[in-house]
């Protein structure tokens, strides 16, 4: 294979990322990132949220790399996924906007909270779903960690596991609350 560089063609990069060529993705995000970081966060007004928007993108084009058309226009292409995402993280930011409207309405003790109090809360709480449906074991050495405020040693000692063991349920534990989370509200 020929070798690519910054000035490489958007259609060979795109041929090349179908082959799963990593430098040539990397060459894309490197090329497009900043133009669409920019393009979000005028649009989120967060940089956060303009981050995230960011890596969905790219997370989308590595994922459905098969699909790309090196004969197509890989930089619209790559817009038309920027705003498909930011119309869907609209409607999610929409639907909360709502929920917690309704909750004022419904709840008069969450009537003084703000927008990010009753967001963290519901974040709590579809936190603690997802923790319900991991693994029993998995489950209990998150909330020993995480709720109980434990070491990773001091679970070891409790389970009699070691303490790799524990560091592998907590890091698992949390890679797969944040793909639902992800999911469901397109962040973290």
């Amino acid at each position: 294979m020929a070798r690519i560089n910054a000035q490489t063609g958007d259609e060979i990069l795109a041929a090349r990322i179908r082959q799963n060529d990593k430098e040539a993705f990397r060459i894309l995000y490197n090329r497009y990132s900043d133009r669409i970081y920019r393009f979000s966060l005028k649009h989120t007004g967060n940089a956060d949220e303009a981050r995230d928007v960011v890596q969905t993108v790219f997370i989308n084009i590595w994922e459905h790399r098969t699909n790309l058309n090196p004969d197509g226009q890989l930089k619209s292409y790559i817009y038309r996924i920027t705003v498909n995402i930011l119309i869907n993280y609209f409607k999610k930011r929409s639907q909360r906007f709502r929920v917690i409207e309704s909750m004022k309405k419904n709840d008069p003790s969450v009537a003084d909270m703000t927008y990010e109090q009753i967001f963290f809360k519901d974040l709590e709480k579809a936190i603690a779903e997802i923790v319900k449906t991991l693994p029993p074991e998995r489950q209990r050495i998150f909330n020993m960690s995480r709720n109980d405020g434990l070491s990773h040693k001091e679970i070891a000692e409790r389970l009699d596991v070691s303490v790799r063991t524990v560091e592998n349920q907590v890091y698992r534990a949390v890679k797969e609350i944040r793909l639902i989370l992800k999911q469901r509200y397109l962040f973290y």
